[in-house]
């Protein structure tokens, strides 16, 4: 099985941004890290992904899995989007 991709957009100095960032990395800490592949990006930074990637609000996460693409916005507090998304990719928590 290929990884997912994730990619998530920030603009550093926000605190949604960082308040995402925080949450991914708990909810992350329950998958083998072999089944995801993560990249932070600063829309300021990476405005033509950010573009490419239609990214209107920060933080923004980009699920790929495959040819599915799925997006996350906020600062993924309520991770079961996120949970859901992976499952659905066929990653599971680990035991």
């Amino acid at each position: 099985m290929s990884p997912v991709d994730l990619v998530l957009y920030v603009a550093p100095q926000s605190p949604a941004s960082v308040r995402a960032r925080r949450n991914l990395a708990v909810l992350l800490d329950d998958y083998d890290e072999d089944g995801i592949r993560l990249v932070v990006r600063d829309v300021a930074s990476d405005t033509a992904l950010a573009e490419s990637d239609h990214v209107v609000f920060t933080p923004t996460l980009i699920v790929r899995i495959g040819d599915a693409v799925a997006r996350v916005v906020g600062d993924l507090a309520d991770s079961s989007a996120i949970t859901n998304v992976l499952a659905m990719g066929g990653l599971e928590k680990k035991q």
